[in-house]
C-alpha cells in the first residue's frame, strides 16, 4: 500500500498533477488574483482546501447535474 498524507499545502507540480494541465498553465494561475497561493521566500504553494474551494467555485455544470449532487 502507497498510502500518502495530504498535504496542507501543495507544490505546483501537485496542483498540476490534480488539474491535470501542464506546468506553465499550473504557474500562469498563481498569477491569478483569484487563485489562492502562498509564497514562502522562492516557494510557491498551494493550500489544498482552498484549491478544492477554488475549484468548486470554477466548476460549471447544468443546475440539473448540481441539484443530483447535492441530493445524493
Amino acid at each position: 500500500m502507497n498510502e500518502r498524507k495530504q498535504s496542507e499545502f501543495l507544490t505546483i507540480a501537485e496542483v498540476k498533477a490534480i488539474l491535470n494541465i501542464s506546468l506553465a498553465s499550473a504557474y500562469e494561475l498563481t498569477h491569478r488574483k483569484d487563485f489562492p497561493v502562498c509564497r514562502f521566500g522562492g516557494s510557491i504553494r498551494v493550500p489544498s482546501t482552498a484549491l478544492q474551494v477554488w475549484i468548486q467555485q470554477h466548476t460549471q455544470m447544468p443546475k440539473s447535474l448540481r441539484d443530483a449532487m447535492m441530493s445524493a
